[in-house]
């Protein structure tokens, strides 16, 4: 019987480079034969150029991936922006096949052991640590929107950090969502429909905290119990680009402040479906640990939680205002979890609404689409995605991955609202009118006048 390959970080053969190198040839062998993943990333049209470029006219059948020099695996690892693609349509994975190929583990392998090697560069070290980057842009959030929209500046982020300067980045809130929800959130009075434990995710933290508030008011009218639980990022874009030592350090924080909740019987909710992947999938291959477990089988995305709420006859379905024809990117991690399509079933409850569901990569895959080295074929692996949103002619797109919304705006011209957004919205009777969002250089002043004009932000 054929060994388990060595995809988590706590074998210890994960770290050896024979057993790497033993691996690799297995998979690119078996990829070769088969060649259905080719449309997914640029990954394995590099794989299979190779492959053929190593055959022979009389020989064309053997495929020698023996004779693969290491800059052609390191191409191939390079271009892998971890959409997990290929591995939701791969019918050769673990439990499903002998042969149990994971490429996107094989991927996060290889780089694993690079980094650990030379180490993690300048650019990844930032990127990572989208908490650091949050706190310090939030004190300044309308200098620093404005000079994420000066063209001088960008240049000089892209020559000095590698982030192209024509990517759309996400603007800064001047108030984060942790301040709000601790000034903002009263329980319901009364027995709570359910108890949750809120992960808002550093994108919501600190880049938009209406997300958070729109999910507060939709908790606080299906009169759910909600706990403040966010401790630090979940430590995606560490595991992302190698850095496992990090993501482990993450992984082994938010572990720990989770378990309580999942002690108390909370149910855990994510904002993201990367960070929910990350808690529900990722940790307990980061720790191996029951606690890692535990807090693994009591995670669920938003909209998955409220979809258990509607088939248990619990979900406030008292929506006012309907959102027309909705164009509904279904992003890859929440695919990848195969939890079915929860988002497309809530939204289907608002009055005289139709939900078109886009089941295409949008190209933005955490921190990959903002280096320069890949911003361009971020967009020609999101062109799908775009093509599809914009042949729906939908009155309003959405998608729960605030980065994948992010990456469609800079490929339509259209920003998807967070499907929460929709709920909030006809809760409260308002308009659903898909729109451009503003230009952040005014983001964070807009947000401030608002603010201090009204007091406080109420919810519910």
């Amino acid at each position: 019987m054929q060994k388990p390959p060595a995809y988590d970080p706590i074998d210890e053969k994960f770290w050896d480079e024979q057993d790497l190198r033993s691996e690799i040839e297995r998979v690119f062998k078996l990829c070769a034969d088969c060649r259905l993943c080719n449309k997914f990333c640029g990954s394995f049209p590099k794989l299979f150029d190779a492959v053929d470029s190593y055959c022979t006219a009389e020989k064309y059948a053997e495929v020698e991936i023996t004779k693969f020099k290491p800059e052609d695996v390191n191409i191939v690892v390079d271009l892998c922006f971890q959409c997990k693609l290929c591995n939701i349509n791969c019918p050769y994975t673990p439990g499903d096949h002998e042969w149990a190929i994971d490429f996107p583990r094989l991927m996060a392998r290889a780089k694993a052991q690079e980094v650990k090697k030379h180490g993690v560069s300048l650019q990844d070290r930032m990127l990572g640590n989208p908490d650091l980057i949050g706190k310090v842009a939030s004190w300044t959030a309308p200098m620093a929107n404005w000079a994420n929209e000066s063209k001088i500046h960008r240049r000089f982020m892209e020559g000095a950090l590698g982030i192209h300067k024509d990517k759309k980045l996400p603007p800064f809130a001047w108030k984060t969502f942790a301040s709000r929800f601790r000034s903002a959130w009263k329980n319901p009075d009364g027995e709570p429909v359910a108890k949750v434990a809120f992960f808002f995710t550093c994108f919501v933290n600190y880049n938009q905290p209406g997300i958070g508030m729109d999910t507060l008011e939709v908790m606080a009218r299906n009169k759910v119990d909600v706990a403040f639980a966010y401790e630090r990022c979940c430590g995606m874009p560490l595991w992302h680009n190698g850095d496992m030592a990090g993501a482990t350090a993450a992984a082994r924080k938010n572990v720990a402040s989770l378990l309580p909740h999942v002690n108390a019987g909370r149910t855990i909710i994510a904002t993201n479906p990367t960070c929910s992947q990350m808690l529900r999938v990722e940790y307990p291959r980061l720790l191996g640990t029951e606690e890692a477990k535990a807090v693994a089988a009591r995670t669920s995305d938003t909209t998955e939680f409220l979809a258990i709420l509607a088939s248990q006859g619990k979900l406030n379905c008292d929506f006012k205002t309907s959102a027309g024809k909705i164009a509904y990117h279904m992003p890859c991690h929440l695919r990848a979890q195969n939890i079915g399509y929860k988002t497309r079933d809530v939204l289907s409850l608002l009055p005289d609404t139709k939900v078109e569901v886009i089941e295409a990569c949008s190209g933005h895959d955490g921190t990959w689409a903002m280096k320069k080295e890949n911003f361009e074929a971020s967009l020609r692996w999101g062109g799908r995605a775009f093509r599809e949103i914009t042949n729906v002619e939908p009155d309003v797109a959405c998608s729960d991955c605030p980065l994948a919304a992010m990456q469609i705006q800079q490929g339509t011209g259209r920003h998807p609202l967070n499907p929460v957004e929709i709920l909030a919205k006809s809760y409260r009777g308002e308009p659903i009118i898909g729109v451009d969002r503003p230009s952040p250089i005014h983001t964070g002043m807009a947000e401030h006048r608002r603010d201090c004009a009204a007091g406080k932000s109420q919810v519910g």
